[in-house]
C-alpha cells in the first residue's frame, strides 16, 4: 500500500515554543485513512498543544501540518523567536500558512475537548444544529430575508437524524447542562460529527468516566468510525481504551516523540515505561 497516498494528516518537524518553553519539540507523525491513532504521554507532555496546532488555535513556531495533499499550517521562527528558538530545522519551513479554527473545520477536521465545551444552556438539538451551520451555503442577506428556508429545513432534519443515529434523539429537547456526564461527552462528539469531518480529533474522551462508561465509549468510537467513514486521532490517558482501540500509537514526553508502533510494541517499550513509571537513579 502507498502510505503517502492514504495519509490524511501529517506533521513534519512541528515545534511549538512559548517564550523559552518548548511545549512540542520537532514532532513528526502521520495518520492514515481509516486508522484510529492514539497520541499518549504523561501529563504536560504537549498532547493538547499538538491538537491546538492542527486545529488552528496556535500557529506552529516551526514546521508544517498537511491535511491530505494540502498544507494547512506552516511557519518558521519569526520576530523575537528567531533569537529565542531552541528547536531544530530553523530555516527549513519558509513562509507562513496560519488558518483560523473555523477554516480548519471547513476543510474537514473536527475536534472535541478535554473539558467539555457544550453550549450548556441550549438544548441537545440546538447544540448539533449550530454545528450544522458551519457548512451553511446561504449568506447573511439570504438569512435575513428567509431565502434559506429550504436549507435550514434540511439542516434541522439532518440534525435530528444524527441524534437518532447516536442514541440521543429522545433527549433532543433537554438542556445540555442537565445531561449525565457520559451523555454530555456523546453530545460533544455528535456536535463535532455535525460538521461532516473526514478527520476527528478526540481529546481525552474517557476523562472522568467510570469503567462501564469507558467500555461503552469504546464501542461508540468504533460505531462512529464505521458509520461515518472516519479517521480518528485521539489523546487518552485510559490505557485499556488506548490499547483496545488503537491501530497505532505515538508517545511523546516533554514535547518529544519517544516511541511509536502498535499497542503491543508501545506497551513493551522501555522508554515508554520509564516515562510513565520512572526509573531508578
Amino acid at each position: 500500500m502507498d502510505n503517502s497516498a492514504s495519509t490524511v494528516l501529517a506533521l513534519r518537524d512541528v515545534t511549538m515554543q512559548f517564550g523559552g518553553v518548548v511545549a512540542v519539540d520537532n514532532l513528526s507523525l502521520e495518520v492514515r485513512r481509516g486508522e484510529i491513532v492514539a497520541l499518549i504521554g504523561p501529563n504536560g507532555a504537549g498532547k493538547t498543544t499538538v491538537f491546538n496546532v492542527v486545529t488552528g488555535v496556535y500557529a506552529p513556531t516551526n514546521g508544517q501540518v498537511s491535511f491530505g495533499n494540502q498544507v494547512i499550517a506552516k511557519n518558521s521562527p519569526q520576530g523575537k523567536m528567531q533569537k529565542l528558538y531552541a528547536g531544530q530545522n530553523k530555516g527549513v519551513y519558509k513562509g507562513s500558512v496560519q488558518p483560523t479554527p473555523d477554516q480548519i473545520t471547513k476543510k474537514g477536521i473536527a475536534r472535541t475537548f478535554q473539558n467539555i465545551r457544550l453550549f450548556k444552556n441550549m438544548t441537545v438539538f440546538e447544540n448539533v444544529l449550530i454545528a450544522k451551520h458551519m457548512n451553511m451555503k446561504a449568506g447573511f442577506f439570504a438569512a435575513v430575508f428567509r431565502l434559506n428556508a429550504k436549507e435550514e429545513k434540511n439542516m434541522r432534519a439532518e440534525s435530528l437524524a444524527l441524534l437518532d443515529m447516536l442514541g440521543l434523539a429522545d433527549l433532543k429537547d433537554e438542556i445540555a447542562n442537565n445531561l449525565p456526564y457520559g451523555k454530555q461527552r456523546r453530545l460533544e462528539i455528535a456536535r463535532a460529527l455535525a460538521t461532516k469531518p473526514e478527520l476527528l480529533l478526540l481529546d481525552e474522551p474517557a476523562a472522568g468516566m467510570n469503567p462501564q462508561e469507558t467500555e461503552a465509549l469504546t464501542d461508540f468510537i468504533h460505531q462512529i468510525k464505521n458509520d461515518f467513514n472516519l479517521t480518528i486521532l485521539m489523546i487518552e490517558h485510559h490505557m485499556n481504551l488506548v490499547m483496545d482501540i488503537s491501530d497505532r500509537i505515538y508517545v511523546i514526553d516533554f514535547g518529544e516523540l519517544i516511541a511509536t508502533g502498535t499497542p503491543e510494541e508501545v506497551q513493551n517499550n522501555p522508554a515508554v515505561i520509564a516515562a510513565y513509571l520512572g526509573v531508578d537513579e
